[in-house]
């Protein structure tokens, strides 16, 4: 997996347009060599968004995973519940990524959608659910302060 070298680091907010095929353009910041597999897990967050996830954060999932007992009741629902209802997406060669219409239906996207970076991986929001998201109050300098920034 030679892409996972060379991801971006996922900055920055964009809107976009999803199209009548549910296909949405990546930036070109964050389109990096073999992002055309299906690479990126995808899935609809509790919050009401599309959390997107790239080789090197589903690389980090597999060694999680990969301990997770049968019989850790818990464990297997979380598994189910997360993976069970992600699904898997490439770009294409317009850098387009085509998003099955559950993920859709279930983060409420429209035709106005943005997607914003959270460093190692990005959220596709609704326009009109980020603006509310954004619009709920929130101390950034105290939220630095606690991670050490």
């Amino acid at each position: 997996m030679g892409a996972v070298a060379t991801e971006p680091f996922y900055v920055g907010k964009f809107r976009h347009t999803l199209d009548a095929k549910n296909r949405v353009t990546i930036p070109s910041k964050w389109r990096f060599y073999g992002d055309d597999a299906d690479i990126y897990v995808g899935w609809a967050h509790p919050e009401g968004h599309i959390a997107v996830y790239p080789p090197r954060k589903i690389l980090e999932f597999r060694e999680k995973i990969r301990v997770i007992a049968e019989s850790d009741r818990k464990g297997q629902q979380i598994l189910r519940r997360l993976f069970g209802e992600a699904h898997q997406f490439g770009c294409d060669s317009q850098g387009r990524i085509k998003l099955d219409q559950s993920l859709v239906r279930t983060a409420g996207l429209s035709k106005r959608v943005v997607l914003v970076g959270l460093g190692e991986t990005f959220n596709l929001w609704s326009a009109e659910r980020y603006e509310e998201q954004v619009s709920e109050e929130f101390d950034l300098l105290s939220a630095m302060r606690d991670f050490g920034i």
